[in-house]
């Protein structure tokens, strides 16, 4: 995460840009994902921090928020092996997020998004398909595995 991220002002701009009014919901949810924190949040996880600051937050009106943040841009939603949608704070570049997906957990661990590389191969992989006559707006990269606690507490996979 950048230090030079603003997260009064990203809240702001959030709701702003989102069309959303000021309401204890909508605060609360964008200062949630202004922390900078980069875990993948399920809806359940939301809902849950939230109680955790006192705000009790209608499931139907979370599950609205939470779209609705997806739809601005401000949100990056993702879809687990086990079907959950996980939202996380969308890059300031608008680049591609690549994720780890723990395929025995399936906790998802968000990677660090300022590798010009993985920038480069992005952008490289958007002109290919312009090249071609589409219009690619996003690119998920997702790798899966085993993470680290997952992998300490089995016995190894076999290679069958």
């Amino acid at each position: 995460m950048s230090n030079s991220f603003n997260a009064d002002a990203w809240v702001d701009a959030a709701l702003a840009s989102a069309g959303l009014r000021r309401t204890a919901a909508t605060l609360a949810l964008a200062r949630l994902f202004a922390r900078g924190d980069e875990a993948m949040l399920a809806h359940a996880q939301v809902e849950q921090l939230l109680a955790a600051e006192g705000l009790k937050v209608n499931r139907v009106t979370l599950y609205r928020l939470l779209d609705r943040f997806a739809a601005a841009g401000l949100l990056r939603r993702t879809v687990d092996a086990q079907r959950v949608s996980r939202f996380v704070r969308s890059s300031q570049e608008g680049g591609p997020a690549p994720r780890f997906e723990c395929d025995d957990c399936h906790r998802q661990f968000r990677l660090a998004d300022d590798s010009q590389k993985l920038n480069d191969a992005a952008r490289q992989v958007l002109q290919v398909l312009e090249a071609a006559g589409h219009e690619g707006h996003t690119i998920d990269v997702s790798v899966h595995g085993r993470c680290a606690g997952c992998a300490t507490d089995a016995a190894p996979r076999s290679a069958s």
